[in-house]
């Protein structure tokens, strides 16, 4: 990933749409996600806020896909630039 090209948020929030769908939510907007500016040139941090009802369906497929737990609470997490370019890369294919 090039150190200087980070996903839109928009793109995320997209595919974690179509990743809901894939677990069968049919939320309209069950995701909302937000690109924070980090300071000294460090690369962005995302906040990624599960609006729909299905949330640990949710949480359990994101943890899969990045291997890892979700830690913000029970309806929050936060994802790093690579994490957010892996599930936007993702549901491309």
């Amino acid at each position: 990933m090039d150190g200087s090209v980070y996903p839109k948020a928009m793109a995320l929030e997209e595919s974690l749409k179509h990743l809901a769908v894939d677990v069968g939510d049919t939320t309209a907007n069950p995701f909302r996600v937000e690109m924070i500016r980090v300071h000294g040139g460090k690369p962005p941090i995302y906040c990624v806020v599960i609006r729909s009802s299905a949330k640990e369906p949710l949480r359990l497929r994101l943890e899969q896909l990045l291997n890892r737990r979700l830690t913000c609470g029970s309806s929050s997490f936060i994802l790093k630039p690579d994490e957010a370019e892996r599930i936007v890369a993702g549901t491309r294919q």
